[in-house]
């Protein structure tokens, strides 16, 4: 059984880090994929969905801190378009990277950038 790949002993709290990890690397790629994660931890994706929903988590939802998390490092630095951050975040258009930074963080991001980034 794919599960049975994982070693003995390892931790609930260590696969949504793997994930986290992975997800960063390919964001670093261009492209996010929770099939080619479940793959590289060898299982499959119902399987990945079932162990992080028991930790009460989702693929979306680590997609989500790990954007977030890379968001605000981005942002500091203040030459970085926020085109090319969007992009690099895996954000089809500026808008939706706008909308996504204001929920996570209540401000704008050329107000967050301007304001709290001074």
């Amino acid at each position: 059984m794919a599960s049975e790949s994982l070693k003995p002993g390892i931790s609930k709290r260590s696969l949504s880090m793997r994930v986290s990890f992975l997800i960063r690397v390919q964001l670093a790629r261009g492209k996010v994929g929770v099939e080619t994660v479940a793959a590289q931890l060898h299982m499959s994706r119902y399987t990945l969905h079932k162990k992080l929903k028991q930790e009460g988590l989702t693929f979306a939802a680590l997609l989500e801190q790990v954007r977030r998390d890379q968001a605000i490092t981005y942002m500091k630095d203040k030459t970085k378009p926020l085109v090319e951050i969007a992009e690099q975040l895996g954000f089809s258009e500026l808008s939706a990277f706008s909308r996504a930074f204001k929920r996570w963080m209540g401000a704008p991001p050329a107000e967050y950038r301007s304001l709290r980034l001074s």
